[in-house]
């Protein structure tokens, strides 16, 4: 009489087909976190900057101006005045006009931050990088810069700019 043995169990090609079917499966849901986290950083710092566009409207109703970023160092209260950060003197500006400081109290902690120690914040974009305002005699609106996923604004390889996200675009 013979006696059939039953394996039970799986044969090391079955494991390690499982393990690399696991291990795709883990890397493609990696590549769509960290692609879902980016696209929600870009909405995040497109809102702020939404929020800034609207309070330098309210600025301009208030005072029939845009700020100047590059106004006489008087314009602004000390430690502002004490360098050359144009987003924390957007900031300290857009607070004077009753309107916009209304708008500016919807902004987002965590977009404000105060890297100088000064006690004049800046505001940065979802990457914790300084937002930059740019604004010329002339123009018809200033412009509102986040460096974009990179960080880098471009300035030294104007390539670097594709992914910079502008308020002229939005």
């Amino acid at each position: 009489m013979k006696i059939k043995l039953k394996h039970s169990g799986l044969t090391l090609i079955e494991v390690l087909v499982s393990v690399t079917i696991i291990a795709i499966l883990a890397a493609g849901l990696f590549a769509v976190g960290n692609y879902i986290d980016t696209q929600m950083k870009i909405e995040r710092t497109k809102s702020t900057i939404n929020l800034l566009v609207a309070a330098l409207d309210q600025y301009f109703d208030f005072y029939h101006k845009f700020p100047d970023p590059n106004g006489a160092l008087e314009e602004y209260r000390t430690g502002c005045a004490n360098d050359d950060n144009d987003i924390e003197r957007l900031y300290y500006k857009l607070t004077l006009a009753p309107d916009a400081k209304k708008i500016l109290d919807q902004v987002n902690r965590k977009f404000l931050k105060d890297s100088d120690d000064d006690e004049n914040p800046e505001i940065v974009d979802a990457w914790n990088e300084n937002l930059r305002f740019r604004y010329i005699d002339g123009w018809n609106f200033p412009v509102i810069i986040s460096a974009g996923p990179d960080k880098d604004f471009g300035d030294h390889n104007p390539k670097k700019t594709e992914d910079n996200i502008s308020s002229k675009g939005l």
